[in-house]
């Protein structure tokens, strides 16, 4: 069996696109679970409508446990996010 290696590139490209500047943790994990969720459709294991289905079903569990959790926090507060339809919620 061949070893595999991961080879890093020891400087960065910037960014230079549309969203240059404005790359925030939200929308790099959006990328994520899409990039995902189409992956599964190229395997041929799922149907296309799984895709969004998948995400729904997903963003759902995700704010349920978020919500379920947020009772243990001794800080409190709450924390606002943009669902994956464009709505905004605040937990």
């Amino acid at each position: 069996m061949m070893a595999s290696r991961i080879v890093r590139n020891a400087s960065c490209i910037p960014s230079t696109g549309p969203d240059a500047g404005s790359l925030i943790v939200g929308g790099e994990l959006n990328k994520v679970a899409a990039n995902i969720a189409m992956e599964r459709n190229f395997a041929g294991i799922h149907w296309c409508t799984d895709y969004s289905e998948s995400l729904t079903l997903g963003e759902e569990v995700a704010l349920g446990i978020l919500e379920a959790q947020q009772a243990t926090y001794n800080e409190g507060g709450s924390f606002t996010l943009t669902k994956f339809d464009g709505t905004t919620i605040t937990l």
